[in-house]
């Protein structure tokens, strides 16, 4: 009987398969996870709409306008100096400016702040608002 002796192959291959797995799951993952991040918001009711069209609120600066009329950045209250130097700031990064109005807040400090952005070089001003109850 003759005898062949076996090639010796050195397998020096790494297999990347269940890191690609890994790394896949962890981006789905954080995916998943920020979606359902809550911000820290002012209570507020908003007005309703059927025009409405769903905006990414990440990429803009949220104000809020409590019905008392008071503003608020997230959920810290701004002072006259806090606003003007956030609205600079949208300004100077051309950054839109998201509105959150109580839908009972009076009219005369959601205009002074759209004037005020306006004075400042704010380019974009938008209103958050809710889907109408039947078309929920």
């Amino acid at each position: 009987m003759q005898y062949f002796p076996r090639k010796q192959y050195a397998s020096q291959s790494i297999n990347i398969t269940p890191l690609i797995d890994i790394v896949f799951l962890l981006l789905v993952f954080f995916m998943l996870t920020s979606h359902f991040i809550n911000e820290k918001n002012v209570e507020i009711t908003l007005p309703e709409a059927e025009s409405g069209v769903e905006n990414n609120a990440g990429q803009m600066e949220l104000v809020s306008i409590k019905k008392d009329g008071s503003l608020f950045h997230g959920d810290t209250p701004l002072s006259a100096g806090q606003l003007k130097s956030l609205l600079v700031r949208l300004a100077r990064d051309e950054q839109p400016l998201m509105l959150k109005v109580d839908e009972q807040a009076p009219f005369e400090p959601v205009m002074a702040l759209m004037d005020q952005a306006r004075q400042q070089g704010v380019l974009s001003i938008g209103f958050a608002v809710q889907e109408p109850e039947e078309s929920r």
